[in-house]
Protein backbone atom coordinates (compact mmCIF):
# COMPACT_ATOMS: atom_id res chain seq x y z
CA UNK A 1 0.00 0.00 0.00
CA UNK A 2 2.69 2.17 1.01
CA UNK A 3 4.44 1.68 -2.48
CA UNK A 4 1.41 2.27 -4.13
CA UNK A 5 0.83 5.74 -2.36
CA UNK A 6 4.32 6.73 -3.34
CA UNK A 7 3.73 5.83 -6.62
CA UNK A 8 0.81 8.08 -7.22
CA UNK A 9 2.30 10.83 -5.79
CA UNK A 10 5.24 10.73 -8.41
CA UNK A 11 2.94 10.21 -10.93
CA UNK A 12 0.69 13.53 -9.79
CA UNK A 13 3.80 15.26 -9.26
CA UNK A 14 5.11 14.23 -13.12
CA UNK A 15 1.73 15.77 -14.27
CA UNK A 16 2.09 18.75 -12.97
CA UNK A 17 5.62 19.39 -13.96
CA UNK A 18 4.70 17.97 -17.64
CA UNK A 19 1.72 20.35 -17.50
CA UNK A 20 3.34 23.72 -16.04
CA UNK A 21 6.43 22.50 -18.03
CA UNK A 22 4.08 22.82 -21.28
CA UNK A 23 2.34 25.87 -20.72
CA UNK A 24 5.56 27.79 -20.50
CA UNK A 25 7.30 26.60 -23.23
CA UNK A 26 3.64 27.18 -24.85
CA UNK A 27 3.93 31.16 -23.30
CA UNK A 28 0.85 30.18 -21.50
CA UNK A 29 2.40 31.66 -18.29
CA UNK A 30 4.45 34.71 -19.73
CA UNK A 31 2.11 37.13 -18.75
CA UNK A 32 1.64 36.30 -14.88
CA UNK A 33 4.39 37.33 -12.56
CA UNK A 34 4.00 34.20 -10.34
CA UNK A 35 3.38 30.83 -10.37
CA UNK A 36 1.82 30.32 -6.70
CA UNK A 37 1.13 26.80 -5.22
CA UNK A 38 -2.23 27.98 -4.32
CA UNK A 39 -2.83 28.58 -8.10
CA UNK A 40 -1.45 25.27 -9.37
CA UNK A 41 -3.37 23.54 -7.19
CA UNK A 42 -6.95 25.15 -7.88
CA UNK A 43 -5.69 24.43 -11.57
CA UNK A 44 -4.19 21.23 -11.55
CA UNK A 45 -7.09 20.00 -8.96
CA UNK A 46 -4.50 18.56 -6.52
CA UNK A 47 -3.04 19.63 -3.06
CA UNK A 48 -0.07 21.92 -2.54
CA UNK A 49 2.54 19.33 -1.75
CA UNK A 50 3.04 17.30 -5.12
CA UNK A 51 2.75 21.60 -6.85
CA UNK A 52 5.52 22.34 -4.51
CA UNK A 53 7.82 19.37 -5.66
CA UNK A 54 6.52 19.88 -9.12
CA UNK A 55 8.00 23.69 -9.13
CA UNK A 56 10.79 22.30 -6.70
CA UNK A 57 11.89 20.18 -10.22
CA UNK A 58 11.42 23.31 -12.30
CA UNK A 59 13.43 25.35 -10.74
CA UNK A 60 16.50 22.55 -11.36
CA UNK A 61 15.97 22.56 -15.10
CA UNK A 62 16.05 25.96 -15.45
CA UNK A 63 12.16 26.89 -16.00
CA UNK A 64 11.25 29.15 -12.99
CA UNK A 65 13.51 30.99 -10.14
CA UNK A 66 12.21 30.16 -6.26
CA UNK A 67 11.97 33.58 -4.80
CA UNK A 68 11.33 34.04 -1.21
CA UNK A 69 7.59 35.40 0.07
CA UNK A 70 6.97 35.31 -3.66
CA UNK A 71 7.27 31.88 -5.27
CA UNK A 72 8.16 30.83 -8.48
CA UNK A 73 8.24 33.15 -11.27
CA UNK A 74 9.20 31.87 -15.09
CA UNK A 75 12.70 32.20 -15.99
CA UNK A 76 13.38 34.88 -18.84
CA UNK A 77 16.63 35.90 -19.51
CA UNK A 78 18.07 38.97 -20.41
CA UNK A 79 20.32 39.11 -24.15
CA UNK A 80 23.35 39.89 -22.02
CA UNK A 81 22.34 37.00 -19.70
CA UNK A 82 22.52 34.48 -23.03
CA UNK A 83 25.50 36.19 -24.12
CA UNK A 84 27.30 35.55 -20.63
CA UNK A 85 26.47 32.06 -20.52
CA UNK A 86 27.75 31.21 -24.30
CA UNK A 87 30.88 32.91 -23.58
CA UNK A 88 31.84 31.16 -20.12
CA UNK A 89 30.60 27.68 -21.78
CA UNK A 90 33.22 28.48 -24.74
CA UNK A 91 35.99 29.02 -22.35
CA UNK A 92 35.11 26.29 -20.35
CA UNK A 93 33.70 23.43 -23.21
CA UNK A 94 37.14 24.16 -25.38
CA UNK A 95 39.42 23.34 -22.94
CA UNK A 96 37.29 20.13 -21.95
CA UNK A 97 37.58 19.22 -25.57
CA UNK A 98 41.04 19.61 -25.66
CA UNK A 99 41.34 17.44 -22.78
CA UNK A 100 38.85 15.08 -24.22
CA UNK A 101 40.88 14.69 -27.25
CA UNK A 102 43.74 12.90 -25.37
CA UNK A 103 41.72 11.36 -22.42
CA UNK A 104 38.89 9.77 -24.50
CA UNK A 105 37.93 6.44 -25.06
CA UNK A 106 36.58 4.40 -28.08
CA UNK A 107 33.20 4.27 -26.42
CA UNK A 108 32.74 8.01 -26.00
CA UNK A 109 33.16 8.72 -29.75
CA UNK A 110 31.08 5.92 -30.47
CA UNK A 111 28.78 7.54 -28.09
CA UNK A 112 28.85 10.87 -29.67
CA UNK A 113 28.59 9.27 -32.92
CA UNK A 114 25.50 7.51 -31.95
CA UNK A 115 23.78 10.75 -29.82
CA UNK A 116 24.32 13.04 -33.40
CA UNK A 117 22.82 9.88 -35.50
CA UNK A 118 19.65 10.17 -33.16
CA UNK A 119 19.48 13.86 -33.20
CA UNK A 120 19.70 14.02 -37.31
CA UNK A 121 17.10 11.42 -37.09
CA UNK A 122 14.42 13.89 -34.99
CA UNK A 123 15.73 17.11 -36.33
CA UNK A 124 13.08 17.73 -38.97
CA UNK A 125 9.93 16.24 -36.03
CA UNK A 126 9.74 19.69 -34.26
CA UNK A 127 10.58 18.11 -31.26
CA UNK A 128 12.68 21.10 -29.32
CA UNK A 129 12.78 19.00 -25.98
CA UNK A 130 14.62 15.86 -27.50
CA UNK A 131 16.85 17.76 -29.43
CA UNK A 132 17.91 19.99 -26.25
CA UNK A 133 18.14 17.06 -24.07
CA UNK A 134 19.91 14.61 -26.96
CA UNK A 135 22.39 18.14 -27.04
CA UNK A 136 23.04 18.33 -23.44
CA UNK A 137 24.07 14.51 -23.33
CA UNK A 138 26.51 15.35 -26.32
CA UNK A 139 27.93 17.95 -24.66
CA UNK A 140 28.17 16.44 -21.14
CA UNK A 141 29.81 13.20 -22.85
CA UNK A 142 33.02 15.01 -23.96
CA UNK A 143 33.01 17.08 -20.82
CA UNK A 144 32.73 13.26 -19.05
CA UNK A 145 35.63 12.20 -21.00
CA UNK A 146 38.05 15.12 -20.64
CA UNK A 147 38.10 13.43 -16.82
CA UNK A 148 38.40 16.88 -15.42
CA UNK A 149 35.29 16.30 -12.73
CA UNK A 150 35.52 19.99 -11.08
CA UNK A 151 35.36 21.51 -14.87
CA UNK A 152 32.54 18.78 -15.66
CA UNK A 153 30.80 19.76 -12.46
CA UNK A 154 30.97 23.89 -13.19
CA UNK A 155 30.04 23.53 -16.52
CA UNK A 156 26.72 21.51 -16.32
CA UNK A 157 25.22 24.01 -14.28
CA UNK A 158 25.47 26.54 -17.04
CA UNK A 159 23.20 23.63 -18.95
CA UNK A 160 19.26 23.32 -17.58
CA UNK A 161 17.65 22.31 -20.20
CA UNK A 162 15.17 24.75 -19.74
CA UNK A 163 18.05 27.15 -20.95
CA UNK A 164 18.60 24.61 -23.39
CA UNK A 165 15.19 24.16 -24.82
CA UNK A 166 14.88 28.10 -25.08
CA UNK A 167 18.06 27.81 -27.01
CA UNK A 168 16.99 25.51 -29.87
CA UNK A 169 13.56 27.08 -29.97
CA UNK A 170 14.87 29.54 -31.13
CA UNK A 171 17.02 28.95 -33.74
CA UNK A 172 16.05 28.12 -37.48
CA UNK A 173 17.05 25.70 -39.14
CA UNK A 174 20.18 27.11 -40.91
CA UNK A 175 21.75 27.87 -37.42
CA UNK A 176 20.27 23.93 -36.05
CA UNK A 177 22.59 22.50 -39.07
CA UNK A 178 25.63 24.37 -38.56
CA UNK A 179 25.56 23.09 -34.98
CA UNK A 180 25.26 19.70 -36.30
CA UNK A 181 28.21 20.14 -38.65
CA UNK A 182 30.30 21.05 -35.75
CA UNK A 183 29.00 17.92 -33.59
CA UNK A 184 30.54 15.57 -36.72
CA UNK A 185 33.85 18.03 -36.65
CA UNK A 186 34.32 17.59 -32.89
CA UNK A 187 33.63 13.78 -33.21
CA UNK A 188 36.70 13.51 -35.83
CA UNK A 189 38.88 15.97 -33.91
CA UNK A 190 38.40 14.09 -30.74
CA UNK A 191 38.66 10.39 -32.68
CA UNK A 192 41.70 11.66 -34.09
CA UNK A 193 42.91 13.07 -30.54
CA UNK A 194 43.52 16.79 -32.28
CA UNK A 195 43.65 19.12 -28.89
CA UNK A 196 43.88 21.74 -30.81
CA UNK A 197 41.44 21.65 -33.77
CA UNK A 198 38.79 19.64 -30.85
CA UNK A 199 39.13 22.56 -28.94
CA UNK A 200 39.15 25.16 -31.54
CA UNK A 201 36.12 23.93 -32.84
CA UNK A 202 34.16 23.54 -29.41
CA UNK A 203 35.12 28.05 -29.07
CA UNK A 204 33.97 28.44 -32.31
CA UNK A 205 30.66 26.82 -32.12
CA UNK A 206 29.46 27.86 -28.66
CA UNK A 207 30.33 31.22 -29.96
CA UNK A 208 28.65 30.97 -33.34
CA UNK A 209 25.37 30.05 -31.57
CA UNK A 210 25.77 32.76 -29.28
CA UNK A 211 25.78 35.30 -32.43
CA UNK A 212 23.05 33.41 -33.82
CA UNK A 213 20.47 33.24 -30.43
CA UNK A 214 21.26 36.98 -29.39
CA UNK A 215 20.66 38.16 -32.97
CA UNK A 216 17.02 36.38 -33.18
CA UNK A 217 16.34 36.68 -29.88
CA UNK A 218 16.97 40.65 -30.42
CA UNK A 219 14.92 40.98 -33.54
CA UNK A 220 11.72 39.01 -31.61
CA UNK A 221 11.84 40.77 -28.46
CA UNK A 222 12.07 44.65 -30.83
CA UNK A 223 8.97 42.85 -32.82
CA UNK A 224 6.71 42.18 -29.67
CA UNK A 225 7.18 45.37 -28.33
CA UNK A 226 6.10 47.10 -31.45
CA UNK A 227 6.59 50.29 -32.89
Amino acid sequence: MTERRRNAKERTVDRVYDSVREAILAGGHSGEARLTEEMLAERYGVSRTPVRAALQKLESDGFVDMIPRVGAVVKRRTLAEVAEIYEVRSLLESHAAGLAATRRRDEDVDTLKRLQDEMDRIAGNGDVEGLSTLNRDFHTVILEASGNRTLTGSTTRLMEIGFLVHTYGNLGRQDVARSFTEHRNLIEAIGSRDVEWAATIMRGHLLGTRNALTQIMSEKRAAAAGP
